[in-house]
């Protein structure tokens, strides 16, 4: 065997060495309860503990929910190690992220709205005042546009009845995506049933005194009963004041679902 066949076949081998040392860890490789950065084929990168994996599929638990990821569409997955940074693949395009149900949304209100002049099914927009912030990567920056429509919208009735208004958000947009959201708001007006009792009560008050200027203690009773009788009507006529969210208001929404959340990896 001379020495030039010899220099081929361990170049070979050297090559074959250096590919192996240098290639991924296949998930078949690594053991549950290991923490990985797993990357799919559409670029989504799942990063958290290995917590089971099958011919079928794997699951990564991210801290908040857990992910399941069907095997033929893993691409990539990465060993992650305490303090030390982990490369993307060139495949990466995306990281996920999970707001969690339970997460306050601070917002500015962009549409006026009454429960003295809207419907149930109105459209009403709002934007974030501060981002959502998870495992401190902005997954909703400020300025996201969050859409919705009124839940509920009740005029005060006349004596008994405040007014209130419903808010339902539905969606949030961030990094060209749109996300579905169910955010409630809803508030009623200060009761006026005080204020009512007052008014009641000082028609009843004049009532008696012109009855006793005009007959004495009778005159009294029955002018005090005239005069109650005119404060209730002025009552019966007056409805309570409405709910109204000035556009420019800020007001808060908490989640009552989790969202799944795209953010780029060229994202800050």
């Amino acid at each position: 065997m001379n020495k030039a066949f010899l220099s081929t076949i361990m170049a070979g081998v050297l090559a074959t060495v250096s590919v192996a040392c240098s290639r991924e860890p296949d998930v078949e490789q690594v053991p549950v309860g290991t923490e990985v950065q797993l990357t799919r084929k559409d670029g989504g990168v799942v990063a958290g503990k290995l917590e089971s994996k099958d011919a079928e599929q794997v699951k990564v638990d991210t801290g908040r929910v857990t992910k399941t990821v069907a095997r033929k569409e893993v691409a990539d997955v990465k060993v992650v190690e305490p303090g030390k940074p982990v490369v993307l693949p060139a495949i990466a395009k995306f990281r996920e992220f999970t707001v969690p149900a339970g997460t306050t949304l601070h917002l500015t209100v962009k549409t006026t709205v009454s429960s003295d002049t809207n419907n149930e099914g109105d459209p009403i927009e709002a934007t974030l005042t501060s981002p959502v912030v998870v495992d401190d990567v902005e997954v909703l920056p400020a300025g996201s546009v969050v859409r919705g429509v009124i839940s509920n919208a009740t005029p005060a009735g006349k004596v008994k009845g405040v007014a209130s208004l419903g808010l339902r958000f539905t969606s949030v947009a961030a990094y060209d995506e749109r996300y579905q959201i169910s955010a409630p708001w809803a508030a009623e007006a200060e009761s006026t049933k005080g204020k009512d009792a007052t008014k009641i009560g000082i028609g009843a008050g004049i009532g008696a005194a012109i009855g006793a200027i005009a007959g004495g203690g009778k005159g009294a009773a029955t002018g005090a009963a005239i005069g109650g009788g005119a404060g209730t009507g002025y009552v019966l006529m007056t409805k309570g004041k409405p709910v109204v969210v000035n556009a420019g208001a800020d007001i808060t929404a908490k989640l009552a679902n989790h969202v799944d959340v795209k953010v780029p990896v060229s994202a800050k």
